[in-house]
């Protein structure tokens, strides 16, 4: 039962956007770029009593950080402990780009909604694995 549900996994996450094309294959720093994303997205809607104001909105940036996780530690064979370092380690870097102005409207007009379409993807996947479709 488990290698089936493995299996489908791993089937499934070839039906996320970018795989579909031979000339923009999805690496593991996009799936790690995008989940820290999401983790950041998440922090900046709690802030300031964001917290129930935005709680779908956070809830769903959360469920597509656990889902790109998930698919890059199973797409790169790496451990959770190590996705879990790299993330962390991009959400640093990202809290650096939001705190200058200077980098941080392009990472707002361009890498969040690339991120937010791709979280949404994982998330289906991860889904449509677990349900065994």
């Amino acid at each position: 039962m488990r290698r089936c549900a493995a299996a489908a996994f791993g089937l499934a996450i070839f039906a996320l956007p970018h795989m579909a094309r031979a000339d923009d294959p999805l690496k593991y720093e996009d799936l790690v770029h995008c989940a820290a994303t999401n983790i950041v997205v998440a922090s900046l809607l709690s802030l300031n009593d964001g917290e129930i104001k935005n709680k779908p909105e956070i809830e769903a940036a959360r469920g597509q950080a656990a889902s790109l996780m998930m698919v890059a530690t199973l797409g790169s064979k790496k451990g959770v402990d190590v996705v879990q370092a790299d993330v962390s380690k991009e959400t640093d870097v990202l809290i650096g780009i939001i705190s200058d102005k200077t980098t941080s409207d392009g990472f707002v007009k361009y890498d969040v909604p690339s991120c937010h379409k791709l979280g949404k993807a994982a998330v289906e996947v991860t889904n449509d694995a677990k349900s065994g479709k």
